[in-house]
């Protein structure tokens, strides 16, 4: 989804002064915002401060341009830099304008069906989607790869984001006018469609799905409904339950005309919380005080 353009001086209203703590230096290097690029800054300190993925990037012989400049920008990210630039990346990425918000969601995917597989994985899994009639024939099995689970934003609040996912798994009824035609009953039938996780992905994303296209209005807005954060997911799969920890929350603040994103991420190297805001780097208390968030758009589970 495109979002509209807006100006670069809106964008740079990103991090409160007072937020700041005095030790901001820990380590982790800055991504520069190149006029509104911070959609692709948080999405990228996020895929950098996976592990698996970067062990992918850094050790892949894989010499697309995509791939080499992330392996080059990997690099600079443990130079000890104080911020480096994504030039090279946004022209690789073919973004032509930088003053324009774009989706992160929409970024992160693209570059993961940019890469090669052996750096994918680390986030891709399978869903499996079997559509049975009343006479408990088989009418369709789908199997769908994918990067990311969209998961649907009620409009009250809190949302349980748990719940939400869970109910992903229930059983849906197609009747009536919804009825489906059967191969083997050569009759329109009431249908069930079942959804379930054939293979698990090292690391789960949850797509928070914030901007919604107002049908009335024909406009889209977006979504404030403040949610509840799980910091661990037990996701039952074909025959097994993987149990996953939350380490990164990717961020989305202000309204859709008027945003900024940064990232909240988990190190994997000292275990502590640190924001990833453009330019800024600095630690944070950890999750597990933060009962409800307005700000959530994806989150991002490992497996254990």
């Amino acid at each position: 989804m495109e979002l509209p353009q807006q100006s670069k001086y809106q964008l740079q209203t990103t991090v409160d002064n007072n937020e700041i703590p005095q030790n901001i230096t820990h380590g982790y290097t800055g991504l520069r915002n190149q006029g509104s690029t911070c959609y692709l800054n948080a999405v990228l300190q996020t895929l950098f401060m996976t592990e698996e993925f970067r062990n992918a990037v850094e050790s892949s012989q894989d010499k697309s341009e995509l791939s080499s400049e992330l392996a080059h920008l990997f690099k600079e990210l443990k130079s000890g830099k104080k911020s480096v630039t994504t030039e090279n990346i946004t022209d690789v990425l073919n973004i032509g304008n930088v003053n324009e918000q774009q989706d992160a969601e929409k970024w992160f995917l693209r570059i993961l069906n940019m890469v090669s597989s052996d750096m994918s994985k680390t986030f891709q899994g399978i869903m499996e989607y079997t559509t049975i009639c009343r006479n408990e024939h088989t009418s369709m099995v789908q199997t769908d790869h994918c990067f990311s689970i969209d998961i649907s934003v009620e409009s009250h609040s809190p949302i349980n984001v748990e719940y939400c996912f869970d109910s992903l798994f229930e059983p849906v009824s197609m009747c009536g006018e919804d009825q489906i035609y059967c191969k083997t009953c050569k009759n329109m039938m009431n249908m069930e469609t079942n959804c379930k996780i054939k293979k698990f992905p090292p690391v789960l994303v949850l797509h928070l799905e914030r901007f919604e296209l107002d049908y009335n209005a024909m406009y889209y807005r977006k979504n404030t409904s403040r949610v509840e954060i799980p910091l661990q997911l037990s996701v039952k799969g074909e025959r097994d339950v993987c149990q996953y920890d939350l380490y990164a929350v990717v961020k989305h603040t202000g309204s859709l005309r008027s945003g900024h994103y940064f990232a909240d991420i988990k190190s994997f190297e000292d275990k502590k919380w640190y924001r990833f805001n453009d330019c800024s780097v600095y630690m944070i208390p950890d999750l597990k005080d933060q009962k409800a968030c307005d700000e959530a758009y994806l989150l991002l589970y490992k497996c254990k």
